[in-house]
């Protein structure tokens, strides 16, 4: 019996396909140790060893023909250069897979602390930790947000419609428009206790009723609050209610 394996037996040890190991000698990275009478490839020990390096080198994102650069020619000290940017690669895709997952688990956070039914007037008071703000850019009381608006300060805000747009509202007849960031002092929500309203629009200019609405309930329940209110806008929460926009108006109560 041969001391050498089939390509098919090669395949089963390293759990690949019989295409890959074909296509790999197909790039000229991967040869059998010989070729048998019955035109069998047949493959030994340091096939089996190489084929591992192979896979490996692909496993850290490297091309076909980088691999076989990395193989034949490269020093120690190019192939060590190599393994570093793939160290870079790997942690910078970690990084976005663990964005990914907290977007993923916030929006879904977010969706089991709304109101079911979109027409639901529900007021809730909640207490709310502290809160971090950077202004974006002012605009005026009247005025909505427009694309070109956006495309001019797009630069100042990743991923913007991933995060919660703060919209300020207080007594002055400009509105700013505020990110969460971590260390931020333009505006700072402070902890405490406050009333909360999620309301559904399918236009922009809806809001102003639902804004009355808000400031003449917390007067009839003699709610006493302060500072300006605030309108979160949360446009991933309109994955759930297709052609509606979703926001939260909230003021803070007066302890």
């Amino acid at each position: 019996m041969s001391d050498e394996i089939t390509i098919s037996e090669l395949a089963k040890l390293m759990k690949v396909s019989v295409h890959q190991i074909r296509y790999f000698e197909e790039k000229g990275v991967l040869h059998p140790a010989y070729i048998a009478e019955n035109q069998y490839r047949m493959y030994g020990v340091d096939e089996i060893y190489r084929l591992s390096h192979i896979l490996l080198l692909r496993k850290m994102g490297l091309s076909v023909q980088m691999i076989k650069e990395c193989l034949s020619n490269l020093t120690t000290v190019q192939i060590s250069s190599l393994f570093r940017q793939a160290l870079a690669d790997t942690e910078a895709a970690i990084t976005q897979l663990q964005q990914t997952k907290h977007l993923i688990s916030k929006l879904l956070q977010e969706k089991d602390h709304i109101p079911r039914d979109e027409d639901q007037v529900t007021y809730y008071i909640d207490t709310r930790e502290e809160i971090h703000l950077s202004l974006w850019f002012h605009m005026e009381a009247q005025e909505y947000l427009q694309a070109r608006q956006l495309i001019q300060l797009k630069e100042n805000i990743p991923n913007l419609f991933e995060a919660d747009i703060h919209y300020a509202y207080d007594e002055t007849d400009t509105v700013g428009i505020y990110t969460q960031k971590e260390g931020a002092n333009d505006l700072v929500l402070p902890r405490g206790k406050y009333l909360s309203r999620h309301v559904y629009v399918h236009i922009e200019a809806e809001l102003k009723e639902h804004i009355n609405e808000f400031y003449a309930y917390a007067e009839d329940q003699g709610y006493p609050y302060h500072g300006p209110l605030i309108m979160v806008e949360k446009s991933y929460l309109s994955l759930f209610t297709p052609e509606k926009l979703h926001y939260e108006l909230l003021l803070q109560m007066i302890e």
